[in-house]
């Protein structure tokens, strides 16, 4: 509940704000998510209990309106970034840690 409520006030933030470029949007995100885990312990709530789904949308929507408004075949400077800072592979790494974690206490639970 206090993710969702956390949710709803980043949103009206993010429409009340002033518009950053779409790369600056971008980055802001996914600053957002790494915090996220530098700043929670180990006993951290499952993800979707967080603000990171959130922030995924809206870096996606952020990479589907760069990719609108480029030219066939040119690279903006949202993707370059996720491309040279390998933010696919940290997704990929936090989230089968992220999964293992929760396997591995639904297992306890059943023990």
């Amino acid at each position: 509940m206090f993710s969702k409520l956390t949710s709803i006030l980043q949103h009206a933030v993010e429409a009340l704000a002033p518009s950053l470029p779409l790369q600056e949007d971008f980055v802001y995100h996914w600053k957002a998510i790494t915090h996220y885990y530098i700043e929670t312990s180990d006993d951290k709530a499952p993800v979707t209990d967080t603000n990171i789904p959130s922030h995924l949308e809206q870096m996606l929507d952020i990479l589907v309106q760069e990719e609108n408004e480029r030219e066939s075949g040119e690279t903006g400077p949202c993707m370059e970034y996720l491309l040279h800072h390998k933010i696919l592979e940290t997704l990929y790494t936090l989230g089968k840690a992220d999964v293992s974690t929760s396997q591995a206490v639904g297992k306890s639970l059943i023990l």
